[in-house]
C-alpha cells in the first residue's frame, strides 16, 4: 500500500513539473518587444467600440426639479445645468444628448410647436394699442 501512495506522489510531482516547464516554454522571450506595438491598435479599437455612446432622448418635459437640477422626459431623470433649467418649461418638447454613460445633459434642444409659433406670431403681428378715435 505504501508503495502504490508513493507512486502515485511522484507521477503527481512529474506531471505537476511538466506543466510548470511547458507554460514557461510557450512564453516567446525575444520578439515581444515588437508584438505590443501592434497588439495596441486593435485594443485601441476594441476599447473605442466597447465605450459608451452619448444616448438621446426626444419627448416632452413632464417634471422639472430646480433644486436637484433635474428634469423628467419619457420616465428618465436627467441632471441639467442650472443655466438650462431656468430657459425650460413642463411639457416642452425637448431632445436631450446625454454625456456618454451617464444621465448628465451635454445638449438640450427645445424644439417649438406649431401651436406654440402660431401664437408668437400672433403677438407680433397683433398691434401694441388700438389708435384712439378722434372726437367728432
Amino acid at each position: 500500500m505504501k508503495k502504490v501512495i508513493s507512486l502515485i506522489a511522484v507521477l503527481a510531482l512529474v506531471c505537476f513539473t511538466t506543466m510548470v516547464f511547458a507554460a514557461d516554454a510557450a512564453k516567446p522571450a525575444a520578439p515581444a518587444a515588437a508584438a505590443p506595438a501592434v497588439k495596441a491598435e486593435p485594443v485601441k479599437a476594441e476599447a473605442a467600440k466597447a465605450a459608451p455612446k452619448a444616448e438621446v432622448v426626444n419627448g416632452k418635459i413632464e417634471k422639472i426639479d430646480t433644486v436637484a437640477n433635474t428634469i423628467v422626459v419619457k420616465g428618465k431623470t436627467i441632471t441639467v445645468k442650472a443655466e438650462e433649467i431656468a430657459k425650460l418649461k413642463k411639457g416642452e418638447n425637448v431632445t436631450v444628448t446625454l454625456a456618454a454613460g451617464t444621465m448628465n445633459a451635454d445638449k438640450v434642444v427645445v424644439h417649438k410647436t406649431k401651436h406654440a409659433a402660431k401664437k408668437a406670431a400672433k403677438k407680433v403681428e397683433a398691434p401694441a394699442a388700438p389708435a384712439a378715435k378722434p372726437a367728432e
